[in-house]
């Protein structure tokens, strides 16, 4: 436990300092003046760098071995229960996102209320229950990642084409906080190990590729929800 800390306290520190470092050299080499709440700023690093290690930690101590545990058990299930499992556990991972509610936040402040959170954080949601749907058939059935990914992204392309210029970043930011640390360390576990379940420990790297089904699928419905706004307004 001690060793364990120990290196999860070197990872953050050693992944902090070189951002720290090109900060402080920009501010004082380049801007040449340092910033009056100096003090404030070390103190909020001190606790992004601590808080970083608790969650880290804690994710290698119980997300991800239960995310492995959760992945090896649905393997002996009944797929449609799995589908149905995994529907949910999108859906839900998402919800406790941080990175998912403060996009959702500014998005609505940058509108001024035009685009509600509370439409944003649903839609990103279902967007990835759909994505550990398409995940989970595909370890199911032992299919090529190409199968879901090439539609995927001609889709999104299309859609990208004739959805309003406003809401195609929304939906790219969107694919990017959808793949954030609470997502990451639970959905990936526990997809490769329902492959490790299913087809053994070489079966394992069909769990790989979630990430990038999770990041394709919230766009798709960010850029599906501007359709709708757009027509919403035209009719408005």
């Amino acid at each position: 436990m001690t060793y364990k800390a120990l290196e999860v306290l070197l990872e953050v520190v050693g992944a902090i300092i070189p951002i720290l470092v090109l900060i402080l050299f920009f501010q004082i080499v380049v801007l040449r003046k340092i910033p009056p709440d100096i003090k404030n700023i070390l103190s909020g690093v001190v606790m992004a760098v601590f808080g970083f290690f608790l969650f880290i930690l804690g994710a290698k101590m119980s997300l991800i071995p239960m995310g492995g545990m959760i992945g090896a058990f649905l393997s002996g299930c009944d797929i449609l229960w799995v589908v149905l499992f995994a529907f949910v556990m999108g859906i839900s991972v998402i919800f406790a996102e941080p990175a998912v509610n403060i996009l959702a936040y500014e998005i609505e402040e940058v509108s001024s209320g035009y685009i509600r959170k509370c439409v944003i954080v649903p839609t990103i949601a279902i967007g990835v229950g759909f994505a550990l749907v398409f995940g989970t058939l595909r370890i199911f059935h032992e299919l090529s990642l190409t199968y879901i990914l090439i539609p995927g992204y001609l889709l999104m392309l299309l859609l990208t084409l004739i959805t309003p210029e406003e809401f195609v970043p929304i939906a790219y930011d969107a694919g990017a906080v959808a793949t954030g640390p609470v997502a990451v360390t639970f959905a990936l576990p526990m997809m490769t190990g329902m492959a490790i379940g299913l087809w053994g420990e070489e079966g394992g790297i069909i769990g790989l590729g979630t990430v990038g089904i999770i990041a394709m699928c919230p766009i798709i419905f960010m850029l599906f929800l501007g359709t709708i706004y757009n027509r919403k307004k035209k009719n408005g």
